[in-house]
């Protein structure tokens, strides 16, 4: 038991708990004979940016949709924002996922709305400028706008909520270079101050800088779980780290 010490001798104090945005234990789940989460334990302290890396088809997917509460038959404990997975988790998480999702009959504004009476936290008017700057007609429907269209529309109405966990899945994925940084830069300054941004990506070389923690997952198990400066003091990049630990864990059953 850790206590601080008071001045003038009054009575310690019981150290604050160390509160966690993740805690999971001996998580798995499985596809018919294919195990993609093999028994995984581990903790992720909240106000994190939280870089989570690994080959395709290790199970990154199929981990943030188990956090976001998509993804229920699965065995072990699972709390996000100490909670445990239902209505209270979910209302307090964002999820940006790897495929679209809204109806391709909604128009711009019609996606607004949803989110807008389905989120308390959401910010209508934040969102309406956010259609404006990425060129997005609020008339528009789904159906006739390109990939890149609706990857900026589903982006604008998740960054426009005041969540406590943001859950994204490759929000670079098929993005040009010269977008990245933009795309970036509106995630970095648009997520609620001291939430837990838990980011999904392969591109770790252009992301690297932005990370506050790292989690990296290979074959169904956690290879690596800790804060950045960790891995900095190795005089190495995360990069050169993920390669190094993933190895032969690129290769997918």
């Amino acid at each position: 038991m850790e206590y601080q010490t008071t001045p003038f001798g009054a009575a310690p104090e019981k150290a604050p708990e160390r509160r966690y945005a993740f805690k999971v234990r001996n998580l798995s789940k499985d596809y018919g004979a294919h195990k993609v989460l093999d028994d995984i334990s581990f903790d992720i302290p909240e106000g994190k940016i939280v870089g989570l890396l690994g080959p395709n088809g290790c199970g990154k997917t199929t981990l943030i949709k188990i956090l976001a509460g998509l993804i229920h038959d699965y065995t072990g404990m699972v709390k996000v924002g100490g909670k445990s997975i239902g209505i209270a988790s979910k209302a307090s998480t964002a999820l940006l996922p790897d495929s679209t999702y809204f109806p391709d009959r909604f128009k711009t504004i019609d996606c607004i709305n949803y989110f807008a009476d389905y989120f308390k936290d959401f910010n209508k008017i934040k969102a309406i400028e956010f259609s404006s700057e990425f060129g997005l007609d609020l008339n528009q429907r789904i159906k006739t706008m390109s990939k890149g269209m609706q990857e900026k529309l589903q982006l604008l109405v998740v960054m426009s909520r005041a969540a406590d966990i943001y859950l994204l899945d490759e929000p670079l994925g098929g993005v040009d270079p010269a977008a990245r940084s933009v795309i970036m830069d509106i995630i970095m300054s648009n997520y609620k101050e001291n939430s837990t941004l838990l980011l999904s990506t392969h591109l770790v070389n252009d992301l690297e800088h932005s990370f506050d923690h790292v989690l990296m997952l290979g074959k169904g198990k956690v290879l690596v779980n800790t804060g950045i400066e960790t891995l900095r003091s190795t005089g190495k990049s995360v990069e050169e780290i993920f390669k190094e630990v993933i190895g032969d864990a690129w290769e997918v059953d």
